[in-house]
Formats: C-alpha cells, structure tokens, sequence
C-alpha cells in the first residue's frame, strides 16, 4: 500500500510570553523594576506606566519582535491595560481575530 502524503500542518505565530512582555514594560517604561515583580494584571494605564503612545509603542515591539501585527481596531485601551491583556491582543491578532 503506498504511503499517505501528509498533510502539512498549519503555520502559527510564536507565542508571546507574559514574561517577555513584561520584560519589554518594564525596560521601556519602568526602569529599576524587577519583570519579575510586575503582576501580569497590573493596570498599566490607570497607574500611567503607559499611555496611548505607549499603546503604540508596545504594537510596534510585537511586530518588530514577534511578527504580530495588533490591526488598528485592536488598539484598544482595554486590550493593552496589563501584561496579560497585551498578550491576549497580540494572540488574537496572530489569530487573525482583529479586536481584543
């Protein structure tokens, strides 16, 4: 019986880890700080560690670092509030699911 081809699996976009972007928050916008200690709910916007330029500053990392372009609908204050909701975003938009 001949061999089956098989089929090719699907490609994904690396995963982006908490830790990873927590290291990115923390040497862009909190120097001194351990990443370690930066709590992946910690609401970056409320505490002003970021702000909308920020926002952008972090989607234009994900891209460069990552190849994970955030589409504008997903550059949202909501999507980008903690490290854990940026790497939510960044999933989705490798995803290709848009908005966070």
């Amino acid at each position: 019986m001949p061999a089956q081809p098989h089929a090719a699996a699907p490609a994904t976009a690396p995963a982006v880890s908490e830790d990873d972007i927590a290291a990115f928050v923390v040497e862009r916008f909190l120097p001194g700080v351990d990443p370690a200690e930066l709590d992946a709910d910690y609401d970056l916007l409320a505490t002003a560690v970021i702000d909308s330029l920020g926002v952008l500053r972090i989607a234009e990392w994900l891209a460069d670092r990552h190849g994970v372009a955030v589409p504008d609908e997903a550059l949202t204050t909501r999507g980008f509030r903690s490290v854990r909701a940026i790497r939510i975003t960044a999933e989705r938009a490798a995803a290709g699911e848009g908005r966070a």
